[in-house]
């Protein structure tokens, strides 16, 4: 097992979780990156923007960012981010109903303020579709 399947097992293991195979094959090979398309649409929102997978490695923010996330009292239990916007919100796996096969919901941080559960919008059912969902366009692309 190489290095990249250890820290995801032992972040997995961390977070009780189990990651989708099509998002573990897209960190083994985009570990922290930033998709070319960028926008997706969701319930009743249009334009949203998908900046950056969050990176998996012990050493970088972006895994302390990750469990200081999931550990925020804003962000439910069973919520787990993996990819963020420009502006401080988070797209994230929903493992409250089945712990090996999330769903995909936006956190919008600002609302997670007043009520969590409304900070929560559905996006999709699977990794996969989320990043069908991408396309160009928007004011900066």
């Amino acid at each position: 097992m190489g290095k990249w399947e250890t820290t995801i097992k032992k972040t997995e293991k961390a977070l009780d979780i189990k990651f989708p195979n099509d998002y573990i094959l897209t960190i083994l090979n985009n570990n922290g990156a930033r998709p070319s398309k960028k926008i997706f649409d969701f319930e009743n929102t249009k334009g949203a923007v998908f900046n950056r997978l969050h990176g998996l490695t012990e050493e970088s923010l972006s895994f302390r960012g990750l469990r200081r996330l999931h550990q925020d009292r804003r962000m439910l239990s069973g919520i787990v981010p993996f990819a963020g916007d420009p502006f401080g919100n988070e797209i994230c796996f929903v493992y409250r109903q089945n712990k090996e096969n999330p769903s995909m919901v936006f956190w919008d941080h600002e609302i997670a303020y007043v009520d969590p559960n409304e900070a929560l919008s559905h996006i999709c059912y699977s990794f996969t579709k989320l990043v069908n969902k991408l396309y160009e366009g928007g004011m900066n692309g």
